[in-house]
Parts: C-alpha cells; sequence; structure tokens
C-alpha cells in the first residue's frame, strides 16, 4: 500500500498506550521502535505497580512518555481503559495498544491508518505478528489466520505472493498490536471490567461485531511479539491458573452478546455438564472438584454477567464508567 506520509502527519493523532508491568528487559526496543515511527506517535504508559526498574527507565530515557503509576495491579483491560480515556480526551484520532513486550517496523502505524483511512469500516486493525526474532509468524497468530477466522488471508499469500486486499477481514486477533479508531471506542467502548486478566480482547471482539464493525489485519503491516511460542497446554498448568483460564473462558461464552443469554447459558451448562462427569466417570476427583468448583463460581456471577451484557449492548458502554 502506497502511504501518503505529509498527510498523515498534518492530520492524524495517534496516541499508544503501553500497559507495563516488570518490563525493564523490553523497554529499549518497544520505545525505539515508536521513536522511529514515520507516523509521529503520542506515548502513554499505564504500570501496573511495577516492582523493577520500568517506570524509573522510561522516565529516564523517554521523557516525552506521559506515565501513569497504578498503586494497584489493575490487569491489561482495565489499566489499558485508563490510558485509553486519557487519549481521547487529549484528542486521540486512533489509540494503538501495545504490549510491553512487542515492538513496531517504522511504517507500521502509518499504514494501519492509512488503511483505516479508506475502509472505516474496521473498529480494529491489527498488523501481522512476528516472533520475537522477527523471522517466524507467532504461533498464536498463525492460528488466527486459519481459513476458518481469515478466509482467504493464507490462500493469497501464498499462491499469489502478493495480497490482494490491503485488509483482510478476521475474526480474532489478540491485542497485543490493536489501531483502533475512535469511532470504533465511541461505539464499542473500552474493554470490559468484568474480565480480571485474559478475554476482555475476545470479549471485545464480539462487540465490534454487534456494533457494525469489523476486525481485520493488514498483511503489508508487521509488529514482532517477544513471547513465548507454545500453544497453552491448559492440562499441564498449575491448578490455579487453570482454574482462572476456565473462568474466563465461561465468561467468554455467556458474555457473546451476538448470542441470546439462553443461548450462551446453554452452551455454558452443556460443557461444564460433559467435563465435569468425563472427568467423575474417570474417577479424577481434583479434575470434578475443579469443574464443579468453576460452575459454582460462575452460577454466582450470573447476575452480573447479565448486567455487563446489558451494558455492552449500549453505545459508548464503559466510556464514563
Amino acid at each position: 500500500m502506497k502511504i501518503d506520509h505529509m498527510e498523515s502527519k498534518s492530520t492524524t493523532n495517534v496516541f499508544v498506550i503501553i500497559v507495563t508491568y516488570n518490563g525493564t528487559k523490553w523497554v529499549e526496543k518497544c520505545f525505539d521502535s515508536l521513536k522511529n515511527s514515520l507516523l509521529p506517535l503520542q506515548i502513554i504508559v499505564v504500570d501496573n505497580q511495577s516492582t523493577d526498574n520500568t517506570v524509573a527507565l522510561i522516565c529516564s530515557d523517554y521523557p516525552d512518555v506521559k506515565v501513569i503509576q497504578s498503586q494497584v495491579n489493575l490487569g491489561f483491560g482495565k489499566a489499558n481503559n485508563i490510558g485509553i480515556r486519557e487519549a481521547l480526551i487529549q484528542g486521540a484520532d486512533y489509540v494503538f495498544l501495545l504490549n510491553q513486550d512487542a515492538w513496531i517496523l517504522p511504517d507500521t502505524v502509518a499504514i494501519l491508518v492509512a488503511a483505516h483511512k479508506k475502509q472505516q469500516e474496521y473498529f480494529v486493525l491489527s498488523p501481522v505478528h512476528l516472533d520475537g526474532t522477527g523471522e517466524k509468524l507467532d504461533l498464536g497468530f498463525s492460528t488466527y489466520i486459519s481459513p476458518y477466522n481469515c478466509e482467504s488471508m493464507i490462500s493469497d499469500l501464498i499462491l499469489r505472493k502478493e495480497p490482494s486486499e490491503d485488509i483482510y477481514t478476521i475474526t480474532f486477533v489478540n491485542a497485543a498490536f490493536w489501531l483502533i479508531s475512535r469511532h470504533g471506542i465511541e461505539q464499542a467502548g473500552v474493554f470490559d471490567p468484568i474480565f480480571p486478566h485474559y478475554g476482555e480482547d475476545d470479549d471485545y471482539m464480539h462487540r465490534v461485531i454487534y456494533h457494525g464493525g469489523k476486525t481485520g489485519v493488514c498483511p503489508n503491516s508487521y509488529g514482532c511479539h517477544d513471547r513465548i511460542q507454545e500453544l497453552a497446554n491448559v492440562k499441564k498448568m498449575p491448578y490455579e491458573k487453570r482454574y482462572k483460564r476456565q473462568i474466563v473462558g465461561c465468561l467468554i461464552t455467556l458474555m457473546n452478546i451476538n448470542r441470546s443469554f439462553y443461548h450462551c447459558f446453554m452452551v455454558f451448562l452443556r460443557s461444564r455438564m460433559e467435563f465435569f462427569f468425563s472427568a467423575f466417570f474417570k474417577l479424577k476427583i481434583k479434575e470434578s472438584y475443579l469443574e464443579m468448583k468453576v460452575f459454582v463460581h460462575i452460577l454466582f456471577m450470573i447476575g452480573k454477567i447479565k448486567r455487563h451484557r446489558l451494558k455492552n449492548r449500549q453505545k459508548e458502554s464503559w466510556l464514563n464508567h
């Protein structure tokens, strides 16, 4: 895609939001990449009570960055919400959510903004996610662009060698690199605080669809994500972590506002019963207890879930809360 950089610089106000937590080892790569962006970027950091040198390093080496320090660890969604609201107050046309363990190429954001200006029905745009070496696709991202989630991107890139589209519509891409338009935020709101950690980006994708928007990937734009390159094996997780992940999975199912609550609840009920009885009849006592504990936890949240579903059906949900 050809980009008119002079036009972009004069008309676009982009704020980068980075949530940090003990991220000293990534600071230089992450923030230097933003300094080298072809499109000027304003940066807001929301720190989740880091105990290392993260905040001091950012303040000393990148004095133009606005740092907001939380007195508690708010998690990914709530901390990003603080940064997003601050960016909107300061007149952002776009916010670019960037993980602390990630960095971009000089033209990454410029390509995303130029693509959005041509196709404004997209609320969220993402670059292609590479791993920390920049030589391979991020493993998680490679699953997001499967034909089940992104109809023709893989075929086009392999068979035609050049992308046939500036933007490929996708059902989900994680929030390591999200460009969200101001209009998109005003329609779909910010992250739902019902999600403690993980799942908030899945929920946001559902809300984008509900409010008439799309999510897309720009195949000529790239970012590097320096995370562990393996798919999560839930069964090998420590008990407490697995419990929390299963809670999140249930919330994602029940919070999908594109389906009726009755439909979502029946899907949740069937899956929990299948897991429970499978473990019970195999005499896996610990597994059975875990499944029942998850089930009871969610039942106690049903009222809260219904209230949040109603809130998320409204435009600008959570913007003023």
